[in-house]
This record gives C-alpha cells, structure tokens and sequence, in this order.
C-alpha cells in the first residue's frame, strides 16, 4: 500500500513540474470570492474537483460537513448589457437552445467599433467569451483523526466560444510577418453531471524524512459522469494575401458533433433542410443522459505548520491555523461516451485562391446552442454549403484534464493565496492557456471573511472579485460576485456571482 501511495505522488510531482498549470474550475462562493483557484485553499467537500488531498485538513472543529443546492454562474459578452435583469436573461438565453424567431442579434449602429474595441484590443485576431454554470446538489464531508472522507453531486452546464476579428472588421491583420483576414469560429457546449466519492489520507511514507512539523497529504476522487446535451462546432475560415502572387488565398474546413437535442435532427445539410428550433432544456434531463463515463480527481498537499499551531498532532481537537501549503492536483482524467441521438457531419480542408474579403456580420454571437447555425448561415459561402459527410455513430471526448498548482499562507486571520492552472486540451470548460489566480482573506472579526481576488491569462477577460461570509460554530453563510476590468481597472460589469451557500457543521 505504502508503495502504491509512493508511485502516486511520484507521478503527480513529474506531471505537475513541467506545464506547472484551467480557468475557474469550481464556482463556489468562496472561491469564486478569491478569484477562481483554490487548489490550495478549498478545503470542504468541494475540494473533490479541485484538490481531494485538501480533505484531510480542518480549519475548524467539527465531525461532519453537509451542504444543499450551492452554486454560482459566470458570464461574459460580446457587447456590455446596461442591466442586471437584461444580462440575467441573456445569460438564461445562452445556455437554452437558440430560437431564432424569439431573439434579435442584429448589431446596431455604432456597436460594431464596440465589439472591436472590447473584444480585439491591439488587433487581437481571436476573441475568447464562456458562460458556465456550476450547481452542488449536496456535499457531505467527514473527518477521522487519520482519514477523510467526502462525498457530492455537481452538475456543471459551460458553452465557450471563439470568433476571429474578421467577422467584424475586413481590415488585415499582420501575424509572424502575414496579412490575416480570420473569420474563423469555434463554439463548444457541454453540460456534465458528476457524482464524486474521495478521501484523503497522511502520507506517512515521507512525513518522517523532513525534521518539523509538517506532513504530505494524498486524495483521490473517483467519479461517476453522466453526459448531458453535447455541441461541438468548429469552422477554419482564414484569409491570407500571397505576396508573390499578389493574391488572396481562403482556407476553409468544417466539423461538428453533436447529441441529445442538440444534435437537432431535422437539420441536415446534406440534403438542404432548415434549422428547426430545438426544445428547451430542463432539469428532467438529469435522468435522460446522452453519454455516460468516468473520471478521476488526484492531489496532492504538503502542509507546514508553525507557531502553536499543532493540528497536524492533535487533527481531532486542533484546526489549523498558521501554516504554509502547496499544492499540486490533477482533475477531470477521463472520458465520456457519447450515445444518444450522436451526430457528426464536416466539410473538407478546401485552399482557394479568393477576392479580397469584405462581407461582415450582421449579427452578434451570444452562444446560445445551435446559435451558430444561424449565424454562419448568414454568408452566401456558409461551411454548410460544403457538407459531404454524416454520420448518426456514437462518439467519445475526454473530460477537461487540467494541472492544476497552488500556495497559500496563512496566519491566524488572514490568508494569502495563488493557483496557476494548464488545461491539456481545449474542452467547454477551460481555454488551452496557462490561468493565474491572486486571492486574499481577511478576517477584522473572526466569524467575519472579506475576500477579494483576479485572474491573470492571456487572451482572456479580466475581472476582480469580492466576497463576504458569516462563519458560525454550527453553520457557514458565503457569497462572492466578479466584475469586469478593462485597462483602466474593475468596472460594474458583473461577469460572476455565486448563490448565497450554507453549510452545516455536526461537531
């Protein structure tokens, strides 16, 4: 056992060291609060999809955890939205299939120097916008002396797209010495339901080699997947002026998977039909998934305690209080496979010579499912128009792995934190970029946590969060909220916000 416990951190350590790593992947109030990492902070039942070694440490004194229906939601646009009720419904909008007699996308005068200047600053080729959603159904954790162990129901709902400048501006763009007119798209839906089961044990193996007060610490998370509606569409449109023959020259190419109502079989390229609006989604989907897999949630953390703190000694009596922690995580290994109402069909890499190009759009894109249907149906050389390939066969995707590495240092009343996290592979839940997280908590009262946190990541919109609770011996109340911030720091474009989560403590 001890060697089996060896071989697994020696594998974490050799993964995590060199893509030292996903955007926000837990959307609990507080760590939505500290802006989106918490590989090194959370430490209740959610800690199961972030860092399952976390379950082992106790920040106060209780024998069991329980939670009911927390969550929160994220939420980004192409255009800025004046109200909160008006971006609350688009934000509904972008995770219902799209009906396209119901919603008006067309861009209005003036707003397209707007997209440009919020979407592509400096000429950015591509823009990056998601919504996501994250619901904890329940969680329970609880706690040994020498073992924890949790147990949670997530469902999480994302849709994530990518768009080229050249939608909205037929000016090139000069990339690695090329003139680049992009009007390539991607967009990506998925909603997962996981069913998590983990604990987390000491490490005894190394703890006794290093002479202080400190321990390695080990979990791991097995999880139940069940698939829900799955989108995947991508689209290779770029223009590119040969200079030696004074000529543009268009590469196109087309793919496109799809399940569940999603899937929508009443369009079908191949023989011309029309998009027919989908039904809408709703929870009693839970219980009619499209695909079914397994995944795995592995970390690591090795705790530093110093001062009086003794918790690593007395776990059972003691919290920890002053400490240092770092820590390394592995989340979502594995796969789902896709069986219900599967559908792919593509168009092939096609390279042309072409006119210069100059048609726009005249609509906006808000990722709604099947939105982009629509929206690309718009030009006269739609990918749909190229279709030569359909098939219904049932499919497989991975699971959004990601690495995942965080510090945080804590000291009585205030706690310091930073995550840095690399998706493997671009999915609907993470951009394929190294992600940062800055967070930090102050206690002015000790039931009372002020929170604050941003995300730092290339290509991707910034934000600042904020965040508050009421901790009680019995019972925790936390909420968080992020805002937008542009060049000129936050703004009141509220991008996230978190339901008001409770949880319960048994001592």
């Amino acid at each position: 056992m001890e060697n089996l416990k060896f071989t697994l951190l020696l594998s974490l350590l050799l993964s995590g060291f060199p893509l030292l790593s996903s955007a926000q992947i837990s959307l609990s109030a507080e760590n939505m609060a500290l802006g989106g990492g918490g590989t090194a902070y959370l430490t209740g039942y959610e800690a199961l999809f972030v860092n399952p070694a976390n379950l082992l440490i106790q920040e106060k004194n209780y024998s069991l955890q329980i939670a009911l229906f927390q969550g929160g939601a994220y939420f980004d646009s192409q255009l800025p939205i004046a109200s909160s009720r008006n971006r609350f419904n688009r934000y509904t909008g972008s995770i219902q299939p799209y009906d396209a007699i119901a919603e008006n996308r067309m861009i209005e005068d003036g707003a397209r120097e707007e997209i440009l200047n919020r979407n592509y600053p400096n000429d950015r080729l591509f823009s990056y916008l998601q919504s996501q959603s994250d619901l904890y159904w329940f969680g329970m954790k609880w706690t040994g002396a020498e073992k924890s162990y949790a147990l949670a129901l997530r469902s999480r709902v994302s849709s994530q797209y990518e768009m080229g400048r050249g939608y909205f501006s037929s000016t090139p763009v000069d990339v690695n010495n090329e003139t680049i007119v992009d009007q390539s798209f991607h967009h990506s839906y998925q909603t997962l339901h996981e069913l998590s089961f983990g604990y987390a044990e000491s490490f005894t193996f190394l703890n006794g080699l290093i002479p202080r007060l400190s321990e390695f610490i080990v979990g791991i998370a097995p999880k139940i997947v069940l698939s829900g509606p799955y989108l995947d569409a991508e689209y290779l449109n770029r223009y590119r002026y040969n200079e030696d023959m004074s000529q543009w020259v268009r590469q196109t190419e087309y793919s496109q998977k799809g399940s569940g109502y999603f899937s929508d079989p009443h369009f079908n390229p191949l023989q011309n039909q029309q998009f027919t609006n989908a039904p809408k989604a709703s929870l009693s989907d839970l219980l009619k998934p499209t695909g079914i897999g397994m995944g795995l949630d592995l970390g690591i953390t090795y705790l530093i305690t110093f001062g009086s703190d003794l918790s690593v000694l007395r776990r059972e009596d003691m919290p920890t209080e002053k400490s240092l922690r770092i820590s390394f995580s592995i989340t979502d290994l594995g796969a789902i496979y896709h069986y219900r109402d599967a559908e792919e069909f593509s168009a092939p890499f096609l390279e042309e010579d072409a006119a210069e190009p100059g048609l726009l759009s005249d609509l906006y894109f808000q990722g709604a499912p099947n939105e982009h249907i629509s929206f690309l149906s718009q030009f006269s050389d739609s990918p749909f128009n190229r279709v030569d390939q359909m098939s219904q066969n049932s499919f497989e995707t991975l699971l959004p792995t990601a690495l995942n590495a965080g510090a945080l240092f804590q000291i009585n009343r205030l706690k310091v934190m930073g995550d840095i996290s690399y998706t493997l592979t671009k999915t609907r839940f993470s951009a394929n970029t190294p992600v940062a997280h800055l967070g930090i908590e102050l206690r002015p009262l000790s039931f009372l946590p002020l929170r604050a946190g941003t995300r730092f990541a290339p290509n991707l919109p910034g934000y600042y969060s904020f965040g508050a609770g009421i901790e009680t011996t019995y019972f925790d109340i936390s909420a968080g909220v992020q805002l937008k911030s542009r060049s000129i720091g936050p703004t009141t474009e509220i991008m996230g916000a978190s339901m008001v989560g409770i949880k319960f403590y048994i001592p």
